[in-house]
């Protein structure tokens, strides 16, 4: 009889060492997902970006700096004086490191630049739609003119990281649904639909034709990009 008692209880311990050294392994990854459709977990682990890496990813080229600094001086409302010249090179040159943030593609590059002369003229601080604001008040705040609904998000709309990372976003959240619906040619027209689309209100039917007010401008940075690049391959 005592025999066996002590095989059972061998036999317990060393089932209870395996599942506990198999918890422990999977303890190290923190993410685990089992779909229907897989005899094995996947398993996603955390990847910390380091301070270095992001940096050297959103990094200003000679071209990037060249691009804000002419899109700047293209826009009349932006260059009233030295003083606000200089600032709105800054800001530019701030929105495009955002846009390297996002990972806005090559062919879209410089998409807030045209917004934000049309809107602001590349003042932070810029505040607008009176008419729509009670009392008076200005309704829409900031570099990209953003109105009080996107404060539910956590934006804050005087600081140009903040808007311009919200408003970049959300395009691209607005993309994955107007590329269904409107079932673009190219890159750049899913970019333009999802664009519009993102900063009017909802129209039944889409507003797969239709343009942003920024587009003109945006057109210009594309010309602006080519000129800018044959130019610096012509220097090297």
């Amino acid at each position: 009889m005592k025999s066996i008692i002590n095989k059972t209880t061998i036999s317990i311990l060393l089932a209870t060492s395996l599942i506990l050294s198999s918890t422990a392994v999977r303890a190290e990854y923190p993410f685990e997902v089992m779909r229907p459709d897989m005899a094995e977990p996947t398993v996603y682990s955390q990847v910390e970006v380091s301070h270095e890496e992001r940096a050297s990813k959103t990094k200003l080229t000679q071209f990037d700096k060249e691009l804000a600094r002419r899109a700047v001086l293209s826009c009349t409302c932006a260059i009233t004086s030295p003083h606000a010249t200089r600032n709105s090179i800054k800001n530019a040159q701030r929105l495009l490191t955002v846009e390297k943030e996002i990972g806005i593609p090559k062919v879209m590059f410089g998409m807030t630049l045209a917004a934000a002369c049309s809107e602001s003229c590349f003042r932070e601080n810029a505040k607008g739609d009176y008419k729509w604001g009670k009392r008076g008040e200005a309704k829409a705040h900031g570099i990209l003119q953003l109105w009080p609904w996107v404060k539910k998000y956590g934006v804050d709309r005087m600081n140009l990281e903040s808007s311009a990372r919200f408003w970049l976003k959300h395009i691209k959240r607005v993309r994955k649904k107007t590329i269904k619906q409107c079932r673009p040619r190219t890159v750049m027209q899913s970019w333009r639909q999802a664009w519009v689309t993102a900063i009017r209100y909802p129209k039944p039917g889409g507003r797969c034709r239709e343009i942003p007010r920024h587009w003109y401008m945006f057109k210009k940075m594309v010309k602006m990009k080519k000129r800018i690049n044959k130019e610096l391959r012509g220097v090297a």
